[in-house]
């Protein structure tokens, strides 16, 4: 039973470390991209510039929470697929868009908030999803199950477990105490 317990909680470790891992990552990416896109680095994820006497200060967390839950599941729920990679992509396509519209669906109904439109992107619907971000999704699929799911269980089995429990702690303290600042910036209908 002990024996069984331990497996239990390495196993939701790592996937707190693939939430982490993926929910950085996805900052980097979004923060990226939209740099290309508008040419200027904009407050992605809850990730802040601020200017005090003309002099940016950068504080908060680079960390988009739907990238760290969209990879955790793509790499916790798909690894049995990896041996099959159109499965994978399709499956993970589909899956991945659903989530992404039901997560849009829900904050714009529950937090008032539209935080992404694919309006003028070829086939959307409702500009919650559309095809590009579904076959990124497909691409994102395979890329998480055989490559970060790998890279990210070879890198937690060197860390210090007990270090890495009181990182994510502070961690999970220094979010909660963003977004409480910002609650009323966050959620200005529900303060």
């Amino acid at each position: 039973m002990k024996e069984f317990i331990a497996k239990r909680e390495k196993t939701i470790l790592e996937i707190l470390f693939c939430f982490i891992c993926c929910g950085i990552i996805g900052w980097v990416y979004e923060t990226l991209v939209v740099l290309i896109q508008m040419g200027t680095m904009t407050d992605r994820g809850i990730l802040f510039i601020s200017r005090v006497y003309n002099f940016p200060l950068i504080w908060g967390l680079p960390f988009i929470m739907i990238y760290g839950i969209g990879g955790a599941v793509l790499i916790w729920c798909f690894k049995p697929l990896a041996k099959n990679p159109v499965l994978l992509f399709f499956t993970g396509m589909i899956v991945m868009t659903a989530f992404e519209y039901a997560t849009a669906f829900m904050c714009e109904t529950l937090l008032n908030q539209k935080l992404w439109d694919y309006t003028g992107h070829f086939m959307n619907l409702q500009g919650r999803i559309c095809l590009f971000a579904s076959i990124a999704w497909g691409i994102l699929s395979i890329l998480a199950v055989k490559v970060l799911g790998p890279l990210f269980h070879r890198i937690y089995n060197k860390i210090d477990r007990v270090a890495f429990i009181h990182i994510t702690i502070i961690l999970i303290v220094a979010y909660i105490l963003i977004c409480y600042s910002l609650r009323s910036t966050l959620f200005p209908d529900m303060v």
